[in-house]
């Protein structure tokens, strides 16, 4: 049986929630998996990326509450330690993930979190960039491929990556899912007014969608269709496991793995691993565009 200790999922707040059936739902992915006919990169038409941990190094929320919380108590930066309370919370199972995104926004809320503050998150993830990956993507793009940056953290704080994407790399995702903010007259964040969760539901008024319903929302509002057959998820641990179920997974192998994304590995929760180093871009490429003629 696999340990997997609390301490370990704390490198990326979601993956928590799966402590307790990553087992079982590895069993089951890999049933779903003996019964998909092979993989032939002219198959498929959209990627789907997750954000935090995989189109670059960090966690948006953890480096957010850093930017907020800054200050050392008994040894620890306090962002650091609020984060790693909400994981305790949701691995105990004190709290759904859609609770903990609720908690943590009130935490940015009660320090007058605003649209210009994205800037300084996104120092802080911006060193930890996979710049391999959105190459290979910008490639991807030009093939012809609709890409999707999907994430259960701020919808907000995705388009701002986008936009920043764009101005170095000449590079965007069509779409953006995740949990959307909302904001006063000035910009500054006063609640959510829908979250992208673990599953569809409501929390306290507040609709929840899983990754799945936020995409397939965002293709029919924008009159394009969305075809769970010819999708690829490109993810880094098990959090996206829902959704790595149903379609072709590949999973990045980062040179410092956690625990959590250790686990991804050697359970083989992806169709294919590849290392974070330097081939990354070239064997992205070589599964989803085919071998070069």
């Amino acid at each position: 049986m696999v340990n997997l200790p609390k301490v370990a999922l704390k490198s990326k707040l979601f993956t928590a929630k799966l402590l307790g059936n990553v087992i079982k739902n590895s069993l089951t992915f890999k049933i779903k998996r003996s019964a998909m006919r092979r993989f032939k990169s002219t198959d498929f038409d959209t990627v789907i990326v997750d954000m935090d941990g995989t189109i670059y190094k960090s966690d948006a929320n953890l480096e957010g509450l850093c930017v907020f919380y800054p200050s050392v108590v008994e040894g620890e930066v306090e962002g650091v330690k609020i984060y790693s309370a909400l994981v305790d919370k949701i691995a105990s199972g004190q709290y759904s993930v859609e609770q903990a995104i609720v908690e943590g926004n009130e935490y940015f809320i009660k320090k007058g979190m605003s649209k210009t503050d994205f800037k300084k998150v996104y120092e802080h993830i911006q060193p930890g960039l996979r710049k391999k990956l959105v190459k290979a993507l910008k490639n991807l793009k030009a093939d012809g491929k609709t890409l999707v940056l999907a994430t259960l953290s701020s919808k907000d704080f995705g388009d701002y990556l986008n936009k920043q994407l764009k101005k170095d790399f000449d590079f965007e995702f069509d779409f953006v899912v995740g949990t959307q903010l909302s904001f006063d007259e000035i910009g500054k964040v006063n609640g959510i007014s829908s979250i992208v969760g673990m599953k569809d539901g409501d929390l306290n008024g507040v609709k929840v969608k899983s990754k799945l319903t936020a995409i397939k929302d965002a293709f029919q509002e924008a009159g394009k269709e969305f075809t769970l057959n010819k999708s690829v998820l490109i993810t880094d641990s098990y959090s996206d496991i829902d959704l790595g179920k149903m379609i072709v997974t590949i999973l990045i192998k980062p040179r410092k793995s956690t625990k959590a994304q250790k686990v991804s590995q050697s359970l083989k929760l992806a169709d294919y691993i590849l290392y974070d180093d330097v081939y990354l871009k070239t064997n992205l490429e070589s599964i989803l565009l085919g071998p070069e003629k």
